[in-house]
């Protein structure tokens, strides 16, 4: 398997017998290359985006571990899901707050996972060059999981408000209807960063893939977009019913549920501009 990102080993030769590491920095002027006929050559720069990225066992090791966070950060959005169900479908506060703690306890493992990637890269996993790109591309990814840990800590806030709903749904239709937007509007985000997912493993493989992927993050996105402007202006149109600090509850749980999908959104924008840099 050809390494695009990899760096190369000691003394600038591949490890695989009669080729040279791709990226690999040409060899030092001094020793064997000197009366052999050898021609120093710059290092390739390109590679096909059909072929396999990952190269180096440091660089394989690093991937897997950025793959898995990206699985954590897909469990830590599903839970959010789960809470989103258990409060607005189901009226169980207990039973969201225990989702809550859960979700939460996956957000570490997820900030635990994107040190460990970034631990590896400083010690010499992938190309120099390639790192703070690849550093940054960890970091979009666990601020998902940060984004939706936030968001479930706001909709928590106050046990009031839960009972508000459920007073207000049974009198009221509308309100019924609009609060079912919560889970429609959390369904749409779980598959944002489903397909976010997928782009990050498809990295290894065919870049693409992952760029394709990366591009239906967007227009799942702009999905979600639509569904957070509609339920704010039908807020805004029912406020009177509300409690003044329930619309502003309200009105930021809905914003930080977005904000959820416009993180995968940047994440999925980095793995693009990461597959243009190595295919320039």
């Amino acid at each position: 398997m050809s390494g695009a990102l990899s760096a190369p080993p000691a003394g600038g030769r591949s490890a695989r017998t009669g080729g040279s590491a791709r990226f690999a920095a040409p060899r030092s002027p001094e020793g064997s290359e000197r009366g052999t006929g050898y021609k120093r050559r710059k290092p390739n720069l390109c590679w096909s985006s059909g072929d396999p990225v990952i190269g180096g066992k440091l660089e394989r090791k690093a991937f897997e571990i950025l793959k898995e966070n990206s699985a954590t950060v897909l469990e830590v959005v599903r839970k959010f899901e789960e809470v989103v169900r258990a409060y607005f479908k189901e009226w169980d506060l207990e039973k969201a707050e225990k989702l809550g703690r859960e979700l939460s306890a996956l957000e570490t493992k997820a900030d635990r996972g994107r040190r460990d990637f970034v631990a590896l890269l400083g010690k010499g996993a992938f190309l120099p060059a390639f790192r703070g790109d690849l550093a940054w591309l960890a970091e979009r990814l666990d601020r998902v999981a940060d984004t939706a840990e936030g968001a479930m800590r706001t909709m928590l806030l106050r046990e009031s408000l839960i009972k508000e709903l459920k007073t207000l749904s049974k009198r009221n239709r509308k309100i019924a209807e609009w609060k079912d937007k919560f889970v429609t509007m959390a369904r749409l985000i779980t598959q944002t960063v489903e397909m976010l997912s997928n782009s990050v493993r498809a990295l290894e493989r065919n870049v693409d893939e992952a760029t394709r992927m990366a591009r239906i993050v967007d227009d799942l996105e702009h999905e979600v977009d639509l569904v957070e402007q509609s339920m704010v202006e039908e807020l805004y149109e029912m406020e009177r019913l509300f409690r003044p600090l329930s619309v502003i509850q309200l009105a930021e749980i809905i914003r930080r549920m977005g904000n959820i999908a416009d993180r995968a959104e940047d994440m999925s924008d980095s793995i693009i501009i990461l597959a243009l840099t190595l295919t320039t």
